[in-house]
């Protein structure tokens, strides 16, 4: 049974071969869409290049929305700095530490050790 099998086999490698043989345009036809399809599969502006680079422009257009709200609450900010005293108040007394005449600072050391 197995050497029919191989008999069938080579068989059908041969009829193949015989066929390519005599069909030399068929044969280079089959090589040439081969060839194309690898091309436009995996060359520089294939379908792999394609998935990966549509992949970057999803993250690229995700990092430029949080950029844009980044964007929008420091403009909030800004536009609360310069209409809003009491803002401006609370940013020179965190940021700066910055007090008002006649106040008195007390610090309050914390022990780590503990």
């Amino acid at each position: 049974m197995i050497n029919g099998e191989t008999e069938k086999k080579e068989s059908i490698l041969r009829i193949a071969a015989r066929y390519f043989k005599y069909n030399k345009i068929s044969f280079l036809l089959i090589i040439l869409i081969l060839i194309q399809i690898t091309i436009s599969i995996f060359g520089s502006k294939g379908l792999l290049t394609r998935l990966r680079l549509n992949n970057e422009k999803k993250q690229l257009e995700q990092q430029l929305q949080t950029e844009i709200k980044n964007g929008e609450e420091l403009q909030k900010e800004i536009n609360e700095l310069n209409t809003s005293d009491k803002k401006i108040e609370k940013v020179a007394r965190e940021k700066f530490g910055m007090v008002k005449d006649g106040e008195k600072i007390y610090r309050i050391k914390i022990d780590s050790s503990k």
